[in-house]
C-alpha cells in the first residue's frame, strides 16, 4: 500500500516478515515490534535487514519502555505504548527518523538547577511527555526522583490536566512495594513532581552489571513485582508499562517498584501481555538452569497479575519447604538421600529408657537377619462421590467416584508390603520405567527405623510407632506398594478433591485456620527439644491419633503429618525438559497457611524421597474384604 509518499509492506507476524525480506530486492525502512512473545523478537529481523541492506534504517514499535533492552535498541528509534493507524505510525516514523529520538536530545535542566528544595543532579531518563531527574532533596539530604512536564506541552490544557490527575493518583498509593509520592509543585514555569528512589539497584543496572539472579532471588524478585502489581489491580489502578528501571531489587533480594499508576484509559490493560512481558525483561538478568526454567514455566502458563502472584507463593512456599528439610540435614535429623543408592545414616534416635533393652537387642540381631515380626493395621477405604468439584483456584473439573485411603500408609503396613515381597517374583510389582539401578524398595535404615518404631524407641526426642507414616520412600516404592495392595496412587485432581470437597474448602475441616488442628510445622523444632507444642508433635503423628485434621467424609491427615505422592507426572517449573512426580499436602514442618491443600510441590525426580514424605492409596473400585 501507498502512505505518503511511502510504499508500505505490512507482515501480519514475524514468519511472514522474514519471508517478504528474504525475496525482497531492496529496503529503506523496518518498522517492527520489539517484542513478538516471550521467545521471538524484532531484533533477528534487525539484524537480518542491516546484513542484507546496507543504509536501511530501523524502528522498533512496542507497548513497553523496552527498559533492559538499551543494547538491543541502542540509537534506534522506537515509538511507544499507543496504536496507531498505518498513516499515523507512518508520520510518526518520518519524524523520528528526521530528528532521532528525543532520548538523544540534551537535558531541559542541566545539572544543579533548583526546583523548589530539589536540586537536579542529573537526568534518569526522557519520555513522550516529561523528563525524570535524579535530585537531591536539599532539607533533609535525600536523593529523590523528580519528574518533570516538558514545557512545550503546557499550551495543551488536556495534557497538563493529565499530569495534575496522574500526580492526584499517585498519591492515593500506599504500598510498601510502590516508590511513594513525596511532594508536587510549579517552580518558574516548570511543573515536576518527586518520589521516592527505591532502596537497590534498578533491573536495568543488574543486566548492565552481569551479576545472574539466581532461582531463590528470581523468585523473590518477581514476587514483590506481582505483589505491587496485584495491589494495584484490585484497587481498580490504570498503570503505564512496566520496564526494567522500574523495578529495583534490594541487597536481600527483595523488590520494589517505581510508581506506575496514572489515570485511567478507555482500553484496558492486557493482563497477560503485561506478565509476559515481565518475564521477557528477567530473561536477561536470571542464571541459566533453575531460574531460567523457572520464567519458562511461568510464561507458559500465561499468568495475569493475581496468577502470578499465587504461583510465585507457592514456590517460595516450596523453597520454604527444602529449607526446612536442609535445617533438618544440617541438625543430623536426617541426611539426604539421592537416587541410585548414595549411602548415609538416616536417623539420630535417642532410645527412651523403657525401650532401651529391647531397641539394643533388636538392633544387635538386625545385622544377621533378624527382622521383628511385621503389625498392620486393616486398611479403611472412603468413598469421594462423582461430580464437580472446585480445582485449585477457581477452576471446576468433574470426577468419577473414587476410593481413598482414609489414612496414610503406615510403618507397620509398609513392612508387610516388605514382606511380601520375599515370596514375590523379582520385579512383580514395579513400575515399567523402574531404573534399573533400583534393586529393591526397602528404604536406607530401614532395620534400625524399623527397630525403632516396633519397640517404641524415640526418634529425635519423639516416640514412633507402627502407626506412625512411612516415609523416606521414593516414588517407585509407593507405585509398588499401592500396585501389590491391587490399588493405585491418587491423581493429584482426587486428592484435592478428597482434601476440599466438592466447594473448594481452605481446610480439611472447612475454611477457619486452626494451627492445631494439622500436624504442621509451626511448632517444628530438627532437634527435637521444643518441638510440638502447638499440634502436640514435632515429628510425625500415628495417624489414628489425628482427630482434627479431617475431612467431611472422614479421610484423614491430608493438611499436615507428611506430604504424599500422587500418580500425576507435571513438567518442573525449573527443569522445562523433565517431568517429575506431583506431590500434595502439608507436612511437620511445613507452616500452616491457605495454600496447604492447593500447594503443587515437584520432586527433583521420582527417585527422590524426603523425612516428611510420604503416601496414601487410591481406587476405581471398592476395598476387597
Amino acid at each position: 500500500m501507498e502512505q505518503q509518499g511511502w510504499r508500505v509492506f505490512h507482515a501480519d507476524g514475524e514468519k511472514s516478515a522474514s519471508a517478504w525480506l528474504n525475496q525482497a530486492a531492496s529496503l529503506n525502512l523496518l518498522i517492527t515490534e520489539a517484542i513478538f512473545d516471550a521467545s521471538s523478537t524484532g531484533f533477528q529481523l534487525r539484524d537480518f535487514v542491516q546484513k542484507k541492506f546496507a543504509g536501511a534504517k530501523i524502528v522498533f514499535t512496542t507497548r513497553y519502555d523496552l527498559a533492559g533492552y538499551e543494547s538491543q535498541v541502542k540509537d534506534t528509534p522506537v515509538v511507544i505504548d499507543k496504536p496507531l493507524s498505518a498513516e499515523e505510525l507512518v508520520s510518526k516514523v518520518a519524524a523520528f527518523v528526521t530528528t532521532g529520538p528525543a532520548s538523544h536530545q540534551p537535558p531541559l535542566l542541566p545539572a544543579g538547577t533548583m526546583l523548589g528544595n530539589n536540586q537536579i543532579i542529573d537526568r534518569l531518563y526522557t519520555e513522550r511527555e516529561a523528563e525524570t531527574y535524579r535530585a537531591l532533596q536539599r532539607a533533609v539530604q535525600r536523593q529523590v526522583a523528580m519528574v518533570v512536564l516538558k514545557p512545550e506541552l503546557l499550551g495543551k490544557p488536556e495534557v497538563l490536566q493529565e499530569f495534575k490527575e496522574r500526580e492526584r493518583i499517585k498519591a492515593s498509593v500506599n504500598h510498601p512495594r510502590i516508590a511513594p509520592l513525596f511532594e508536587a509543585g510549579v517552580e518558574n514555569g516548570w511543573h515536576y513532581y518527586t518520589r521516592e528512589m527505591p532502596p537497590g539497584r534498578s533491573l536495568e543496572q543488574v543486566q548492565a552489571e552481569g551479576t545472574p539472579l539466581g532461582e531463590r532471588a528470581t523468585v523473590d524478585a518477581l514476587f514483590g513485582v506481582a505483589d505491587a502489581m496485584n495491589y494495584a489491580i484490585e484497587r481498580g489502578l490504570h498503570y503505564r508499562s512496566l520496564g526494567a528501571r522500574d523495578i529495583y531489587i534490594s541487597t536481600e533480594n527483595q523488590s520494589s517498584i517505581v510508581n506506575i499508576v496514572r489515570p485511567a484509559i478507555d482500553t484496558p490493560r492486557d493482563q497477560k501481555s503485561d506478565v509476559s512481558a515481565l518475564l521477557s525483561m528477567f530473561r536477561p538478568v536470571v542464571s541459566e538452569g533453575k531460574a531460567r526454567g523457572l520464567l519458562q514455566s511461568l510464561t507458559e502458563d500465561a499468568h495475569d497479575w493475581a496468577g502470578l502472584l499465587t504461583a510465585l507463593t507457592e514456590l517460595r512456599e516450596g523453597m520454604r519447604d527444602r529449607s526446612v528439610i536442609r535445617k533438618a540435614e544440617a541438625a543430623e535429623l536426617i541426611a539426604p538421600t539421592r537416587p541410585e543408592g548414595s549411602k548415609s545414616n538416616i536417623f539420630l534416635w535417642v532410645l527412651g529408657t523403657v525401650s532401651l533393652f529391647a531397641a539394643a537387642w533388636l538392633g544387635g540381631f538386625a545385622g544377621k537377619g533378624y527382622q521383628p515380626p511385621p503389625r498392620a493395621h486393616t486398611s479403611e477405604m472412603i468413598e469421594i462421590p462423582a461430580g464437580e468439584f472446585t480445582y485449585q483456584q477457581r477452576e471446576r473439573k468433574t470426577l468419577p467416584a473414587f476410593f481413598i485411603s482414609k489414612y496414610e500408609v503406615t510403618v507397620g503396613e509398609y513392612a508387610t508390603f516388605l514382606e511380601a515381597l520375599k515370596k514375590a517374583k523379582p520385579g512383580q510389582f514395579d513400575h515399567p520405567e523402574q531404573p534399573n539401578t533400583k534393586k529393591d524398595h526397602t528404604p536406607e535404615s530401614w532395620k534400625q527405623f524399623y527397630a525403632a518404631a516396633a519397640t517404641g524407641a524415640l526418634v529425635n526426642g519423639q516416640a514412633i510407632d507402627l502407626d506412625s507414616p512411612i516415609s523416606r520412600v521414593d516414588w517407585w516404592d509407593a507405585y509398588a506398594y499401592a500396585k501389590w495392595k491391587g490399588q493405585r496412587l491418587p491423581t493429584e485432581l482426587e486428592w484435592e478433591k478428597a482434601a476440599r470437597g466438592p466447594t473448594g474448602l481452605v481446610f480439611p475441616w472447612g475454611n477457619d485456620p486452626n494451627p492445631a488442628a494439622a500436624n504442621l510445622g509451626d511448632d517444628y523444632d530438627p532437634k527435637g527439644l521444643t518441638g510440638g507444642a502447638t499440634d502436640g508433635f514435632s515429628l510425625w503423628a500415628p495417624v489414628r491419633k489425628i482427630a482434627k485434621d479431617v475431612t467431611a467424609t472422614g479421610v484423614v491427615g491430608l493438611a499436615g503429618n507428611v506430604e504424599e505422592w500422587t500418580s500425576s507426572w507435571a513438567t518442573h517449573p525449573e527443569l522445562p525438559d523433565v517431568r517429575v512426580p506431583v506431590v500434595r499436602g502439608g507436612h511437620f514442618g511445613l507452616k500452616s497457611s491457605a495454600q496447604l491443600l492447593t500447594r503443587r510441590y515437584f520432586a527433583d525426580s521420582a527417585s527422590e524421597d524426603a523425612l516428611a514424605r510420604g503416601f496414601r492409596t487410591a481406587s476405581d473400585l471398592p476395598p476387597t474384604p
